[in-house]
């Protein structure tokens, strides 16, 4: 992970297996840390927020209709290939500082899931895209 990693994204990252947990899943995949991010108070969950997407509403259409993994007793749980692969993207933030924004950047542009979700829950994806990126200057 970045070295200039901000609280907001080590502490969604940390969150992400508690989430995960909670969802009944035995695997961490980028809707679960999209969930933190979202739950959390950050400048990312302020843009989400603002664009009309709440964590309730994010947690309520991942939970629809999914069954439950069978119950684990791993006391960690592993990253999804998904979510491997967003944390190695990040590798290359390492003369920025890294944020919960940058971080939901990256799940935009690499995890279709998230993006379904999103959309399912009226986000204009280009749009916020647009919006994630003007913050970053």
């Amino acid at each position: 992970m970045p070295e200039l990693m901000s609280e907001d994204a080590v502490r969604d990252l940390a969150q992400a297996p508690a989430e995960t947990r909670s969802l009944h899943r035995n695997e961490v995949f980028p809707v679960h840390v999209l969930l933190c991010v979202a739950h959390h108070e950050s400048d990312a969950s302020s843009l989400l927020k603002a664009a009309g997407v709440e964590y309730s509403v994010l947690h309520a259409a991942l939970t629809a209709g999914q069954p439950a993994d069978k119950p684990t007793n791993k006391r960690e749980l592993p990253w999804s290939s998904s979510m491997d692969h967003i944390l190695q993207l990040s590798q290359s933030y390492t003369k920025k500082h890294f944020t919960s924004s940058h971080l939901l950047a990256l799940i935009l542009d690499n995890d279709k899931d998230s993006v379904t979700l999103l959309r399912e829950c009226g986000l204009n994806v280009p749009e916020f895209r647009a919006a994630l990126l003007s913050t970053f200057g």
